[in-house]
């Protein structure tokens, strides 16, 4: 079989808007993508050794440890379904997406192998190839994904996500979005346990959120493409009140909430699946923005981004 010198791949981050947690419970959900927060993956040929550069380490894929076994079963998938089990390979990843923040670095970084592998192998790699691989790596990863993370860190424009059926669309919001890591890893599996519990033991204020949540997000859609940021704003914030009943906000998200909230953000929520991780604040424009990321690190954000909507 053929394969080029090298082959590379790329994916980026992403964030719900809203959606998180309800989207399991089959709400719908509104994600953007961070295209300024990317991964770069890249593979070639070696005689025999089949070793992956992450982070600045190099390590063999039979050593990966438990952490990265979503990675070790994609890539031992690709060379299975390719037939050369044995081939040496050198992979190198390059990528600036905080891991377990709620900003789908998982499911990126299976985008941009996958599409890194392909490319070395000189084959075309249809839509169904890659969400079939990129599931594969976040099953493992994350349990039960609801595929939001696979399909918004592939795309180029907000992501409506209801049903499991997936659509973009444009939206013509003129509006700056601050995202804030509260430093805090994100806990899905705790997280999503806990959401369940609350139904389990408090079930009519959980359905009460989760179906409000539900609700916001048409909101969300609506106000996007109607350019209406002072009203999204406050479905943001009202949809953070919902994730404090549902017992998944940190008092590291809230404290950086009400922070930018005092700095005259149009509102603000975690976005992820929270228990920690991150949260973003919606500003009028880009000098809001800066006001709105200093304030955040003052309140303890250990990194801010900007990024357009």
């Amino acid at each position: 079989m053929k394969k080029q010198g090298i082959g590379t791949g790329r994916s980026h981050a992403k964030a719900i808007l809203i959606g998180d947690h309800a989207v399991v419970y089959d709400k719908p959900a509104v994600a953007i993508p961070l295209l300024n927060l990317e991964v770069q993956a890249t593979f070639q040929s070696l005689e025999q050794k089949q070793t992956i550069i992450l982070g600045g380490c190099a390590k063999e894929l039979s050593s990966l440890g438990d952490d990265l076994e979503g990675l070790r079963q994609l890539i031992v998938s690709l060379q299975r379904d390719f037939d050369f089990e044995e081939d040496g390979f050198l992979l190198e990843i390059e990528s600036v997406i905080p891991q377990e923040r709620g900003f789908g670095a998982s499911a990126a970084l299976a985008t941009a192998i996958t599409r890194a592998f392909y490319d070395w192998q000189g084959k075309e790699l249809t839509k169904e190839k890659l969400t079939h691989y990129t599931s594969l790596a976040e099953n493992i990863s994350h349990g039960s994904p609801s595929g939001l993370d696979a399909a918004t860190v592939s795309a180029e424009e907000p992501v409506w996500f209801l049903h499991k059926k997936i659509e973009t669309f444009e939206t013509s919001l003129e509006a700056t979005l601050v995202l804030a890591d509260t430093g805090v890893r994100g806990q899905t599996v705790r997280a999503v346990n806990i959401v369940k519990n609350e139904i389990a033991t408090n079930p009519d204020a959980a359905w009460a959120a989760i179906n409000h949540l539900g609700e916001l997000a048409y909101g969300v859609k609506e106000a996007l493409g109607e350019n209406d940021s002072v009203l999204l704003g406050q479905l943001f914030t009202s949809a953070h009140h919902d994730l404090q009943a549902l017992q998944v906000s940190h008092p590291k998200l809230d404290q950086l909430v009400d922070a930018a909230i005092e700095t005259g953000a149009l509102g603000a929520k975690l976005t992820g699946s929270g228990i920690g991780g991150a949260m973003f604040a919606l500003a009028e424009n880009d000098e809001q923005a800066t006001k709105i990321a200093l304030a955040l690190e003052k309140a303890g954000a250990k990194e801010t981004w900007i990024q357009p909507l």
